[in-house]
């Protein structure tokens, strides 16, 4: 009995540590890494978006999405208000839409009143790269390209200052060596 119990216990942690494995994010897309680069469709136009753009210049929060989300469509009005009240300050907005048609995304855009950049991963290969497993994923990068928060949620008020008083304080240093 004894010996099953040991060996139930060594299964159950080899199978954790296998999945834990199998679904952790890999470098270039946990908080504390550099982000990785990407470049997608700006809806409803034939211009790209190029996130090392914004490298240096701007912090950028990217959010992932699609229509047929709850949860996502909850966030809409947040992430209007977010890009209205900082994007005055620099502060970039862009979401990614996953795998669904150009046609459909383009009318949900239009009904919800989306204000901010959507983008299009029309095969997931974005959205695989920064291994998104759940919609909606909201990864927050600094100005330096680092990405310096990731969930489902969004990032709250106080963190999004956090790095706009960052890239102002960099800014102003630079300014001073000049």
């Amino acid at each position: 009995m004894k010996t099953k119990v040991c060996f139930l216990a060594l299964f159950l942690t080899s199978y954790f540590l296998l999945l834990t494995s199998a679904f952790s994010a890999p470098p270039g897309i946990d908080v504390g890494s550099k982000s990785v680069d990407f470049s997608l469709k700006v809806l409803p136009s034939v211009e790209t978006c190029k996130l090392s753009n914004y490298d240096g210049k701007n912090p950028v929060l990217v959010n992932f999405f699609a229509t047929w989300c709850s949860y996502c469509a909850e966030e809409i009005s947040e992430l209007n208000k977010i890009h209205s009240e900082y994007g005055k300050k620099g502060f970039v907005v862009v979401s990614i839409n996953v795998q669904e048609r150009e046609k459909k995304v383009a009318d949900f855009v239009k009904i919800k009143k989306i204000r901010y950049k959507i983008l299009l991963d029309t095969n997931g290969k974005i959205a695989k790269k920064f291994k998104v497993y759940g919609l909606p994923t909201n990864i927050l990068i600094d100005s330096k390209g680092m990405i310096v928060f990731r969930g489902n949620n969004l990032p709250n008020e106080s963190e999004i200052e956090k790095i706009l008083g960052e890239r102002d304080s960099s800014r102003a240093t630079k300014k001073k060596r000049k």
